[in-house]
């Protein structure tokens, strides 16, 4: 099973080293009703490169994201503060860095960290300081896409085979298969409910999990099959990205409906988007 998992990780490592050039866009918007009013977009990556996996933080004050920023052949999460537009590296490692996130404790943030022997796992950093980091779970690795579910649990994306998504309990180490084929989106819904999206051949469907009787039920068929990226909104409920546009899941007439359209920004393909939590702003991932 080791030798599997090394490999998996190994399979992943090689295409983390084929990353592909993405630009990073920030946006004011304007949320009315079921409706985004765009205001305007600008890019605020810095280089030609890898930029990707924007997270808000400190009040929608800044984000974290992913980013090659040094050239080095590493990833490393960088932090961009909105008010001044300044960009810094705040992960201070000898390896590479992925998928940022604030802990609920709002003081620290996570991220997938490909350690020296392509391990996977899930890493705590320091807000303030980078530099100072702790293994989550040392028993968990190959671990591709996470979120989390509260101050014990993480949802998260293993490097299976087939690729699986489990539940982890960080504090019993408890780890429960949900299901097999996930796209990378998942995220916690309210205090009770999450939704994650498997792929199947013609079609992707979401579903949303009942955390207290463990049941799953279909939400949501996405028909687009290629589509990986979904987020969920507190008043707009399931959102996808497709090219330059944004849709939002219509539970009335079952159908997506577009939500808004990026294109005249110059944005071609969204690969990658996140609302702020005071709904004020998205930041957008688009391939050049």
């Amino acid at each position: 099973m080791r030798i599997l998992l090394f490999i998996l990780s190994f399979i992943c490592i090689k295409a983390f080293a084929q990353l592909p050039e993405t630009e990073l866009f920030l946006a004011n918007i304007e949320i009315k009703g079921n409706v985004i009013k765009t205001k305007d977009a600008e890019k605020i990556s810095s280089h030609k490169g890898y930029n990707n996996q924007p997270c808000f933080i400190n009040n929608d004050d800044k984000l974290l994201f992913t980013s090659d920023i040094e050239l080095n052949g590493k990833t490393h999460i960088c932090s961009y503060n909105i008010k001044n537009k300044k960009t810094e590296r705040v992960s201070i490692t000898n390896t590479s860095e992925y998928s940022a996130s604030i802990l609920p404790n709002e003081k620290d943030f996570s991220v997938v960290m490909v350690e020296e022997d392509s391990t996977q796992r899930i890493w705590v950093f320091d807000i303030l300081k980078g530099g100072n980091k702790s293994c989550l779970s040392q028993q968990t690795d190959s671990v591709g896409y996470y979120t989390w579910l509260g101050k014990d649990s993480i949802l998260y994306y293993k490097l299976t085979t087939p690729n699986s998504l489990h539940v982890l309990n960080i504090k019993t180490n408890q780890d429960v298969w949900l299901c097999n084929n996930p796209t990378r989106s998942f995220k916690k819904v309210n205090s009770t409910t999450f939704f994650y999206v498997i792929h199947e051949a013609t079609q992707n469907t979401a579903y949303l999990f009942d955390m207290r009787t463990k049941k799953a039920t279909p939400f949501a068929v996405d028909n687009v099959s290629a589509n990986q990226d979904y987020s969920w909104h507190p008043t707009l409920g399931l959102l996808k990205s497709e090219a330059s546009k944004i849709y939002r899941y219509s539970t009335d007439t079952k159908v997506w409906a577009e939500l808004a359209d990026f294109s005249t920004f110059g944005l071609k393909k969204i690969t990658r988007f996140s609302i702020s939590a005071n709904g004020k702003y998205i930041a957008l991932v688009s391939n050049p």
